[in-house]
């Protein structure tokens, strides 16, 4: 039997006629019209409260179990350092 040798091509047609870089475009474009996505977006609303939507431009303060979170890492980095570095 003879084989038939593919050559890889990440642009291949699929069943619904689009090529996966026709996907991928349309994809990209579809979350660089959405600011509301994104990694950078995730971060902030886990460390800022809710923002307002009668008046967006005003500032966002932290959320509390935030603030606590880091004072505990910092705690806990400081004693590691202490502890580990200057004691004899």
């Amino acid at each position: 039997m003879m084989r038939m040798n593919r050559a890889k091509d990440d642009s291949r047609t699929e069943a619904s006629g689009q090529t996966t870089r026709e996907v991928y475009r349309a994809l990209t474009g579809y979350f660089e019209q959405r600011p509301d996505f994104g990694f950078q977006t995730m971060l902030l609303n886990l460390a800022l409260e809710p923002a307002s939507p009668f008046d967006p431009k005003q500032t966002r303060r932290f959320k509390k179990g935030f603030v606590l979170a880091v004072f505990l890492v910092l705690a806990l980095a400081t004693t590691f350092i202490y502890f580990n570095c200057w004691s004899a």
